[in-house]
């Protein structure tokens, strides 16, 4: 038998700030991009260890997740620092 379900667990997200872009006349500010998803596990021996899980999250998730850590470490999401 098998049942499907959703799960909330709790995970680390490692990010970069990447540099403003200057295209042309405009300039695009300065962005987030999320490198790593990582869930700590506990194996059979009780040792915890961390699993990058970045692959199975779906790109939509990342964006919202970017936009969200934008909004809550910065006052000005057009003032991002790198």
């Amino acid at each position: 038998m098998k049942y499907k379900t959703e799960l909330s667990l709790p995970v680390e997200i490692i990010f970069d700030v990447l540099e403003p872009l200057q295209v042309e006349d405009a300039v695009i500010p300065a962005q987030l991009d999320i490198t790593k998803v990582l869930l700590t596990i506990v194996g059979p021996s009780g040792k915890p260890r961390q699993v990058d899980i970045t692959n199975t999250i779906s790109e939509d998730q990342i964006m919202l997740w970017e936009d969200n850590i934008v909004d809550s470490f910065f006052e000005d999401p057009d003032e991002v620092q790198p």
